[in-house]
């Protein structure tokens, strides 16, 4: 996919034949003093053997509803599906569903359900029927759109069960004093629950997508978005997946271990020619490839770092509990 087009200020950006995207700035848990991160949508035209439409991929803010309905009235196809990137963006989705009443939405069974948002939208029935909660790694409803976008969960990283609140000003405590952020962070519960980060692979195009499994990708204007204290603490650039890290992180059992690299060891058998995020600077792209040989040295370059590239499990395993004193079996 091309993204050197890619604005803020598009109303869509046309990335390959078939494949637009829509970008916002967005700050993580709405705070001044988080970096600004991209949050992208990807829309595919996509046939499931008897009509065309759209299937988009993620959930950005739903002030970009209208960038999609302009894109529905330039191709004359309707959003009838929407997938979500996983269990980090769903406080959007109360909004499409109720700009696209045709749409279904396929969201995550782990954490989402259990959230404050998600237990509020699926208590409605107007919206839970529309919603098909998914946990594993495969997504067969959408196999039929296997020749254009392939979709794969991963379901064994942990993170925060849910953020504590945030008021209507979201930068202020509710004694309207301004909140610091190291204060707010340390309110966050620990990552003891499952979630599910959804990439994809664009067929046509070779391009992979992925997610909060691994780090988000930030360039320096991204970070300088951010307080000093998180910049200082942030790294530029950095592809890496989030195993060992604090939020949020990989499993440490044998089995934990044992599923994911074997979900990561079919990403290895992709033919793929780019790698980038939902959250990525505009126009950027972080990894490019001229031969699948050269794809597969790198990635597993960067998955010998946390043991991912081992499909058994083992060498995660003894890296994820190395400074620890307990492993659990």
């Amino acid at each position: 996919m091309d993204f050197s087009k890619e604005s803020y200020d598009a109303t869509y950006t046309k990335v390959f034949e078939g494949v637009y995207v829509i970008s916002e700035r967005h700050r993580p848990h709405h705070k001044d003093s988080m970096p600004e991160l991209n949050n992208r949508g990807f829309l595919f035209e996509v046939s499931d053997g008897k009509t065309k439409h759209l299937l988009m991929s993620g959930i950005p803010g739903s002030k970009l509803v209208a960038n999609v309905q302009a894109l529905e009235k330039d191709t004359g196809l309707d959003l009838t599906e929407i997938v979500t990137s996983g269990d980090f963006h769903h406080m959007a989705t109360r909004g499409w569903l109720d700009a696209f009443p045709d749409a279904n939405i396929y969201h995550s069974g782990l954490k989402f359900p259990t959230s404050r948002n998600g237990k509020e939208i699926l208590a409605e029935d107007k919206y839970k029927a529309r919603i098909e909660l998914c946990e594993g790694f495969d997504f067969p409803p959408l196999e039929k759109y296997s020749d254009t976008v392939k979709f794969f969960g991963f379901n064994q990283f942990f993170v925060y069960p849910d953020m504590p609140f945030m008021t209507a000003n979201e930068d202020k405590g509710k004694d309207g004093r301004k909140q610091n952020i190291l204060s707010y962070m340390s309110k966050v519960p620990p990552c003891d629950q499952k979630m599910l980060a959804i990439w994809f692979f664009h067929v046509p195009s070779k391009q992979l997508i992925i997610e909060h499994n691994f780090d988000v990708f930030m360039n320096k204007y991204q970070i300088k978005k951010a307080s000093l204290p998180l910049q200082m603490m942030m790294k530029k650039e950095n592809f890496a997946s989030c195993a060992k890290a604090p939020m949020p992180t990989g499993p440490k059992d044998k089995e934990g271990c044992k599923t994911h690299c074997e979900q990561m060891a079919q990403i290895l058998q992709l033919d793929v020619a780019a790698i980038n995020d939902y959250h990525s600077y505009p126009g950027v792209q972080i990894r490019k490839y001229t031969s699948k040989e050269e794809f597969v040295s790198d990635f597993t370059g960067v998955l010998d770092k946390t043991g991912e590239s081992d499909p058994t499990g083992e060498k995660m395993f003894k890296l994820q509990n190395k400074s620890s004193s307990c492993i659990i079996l």
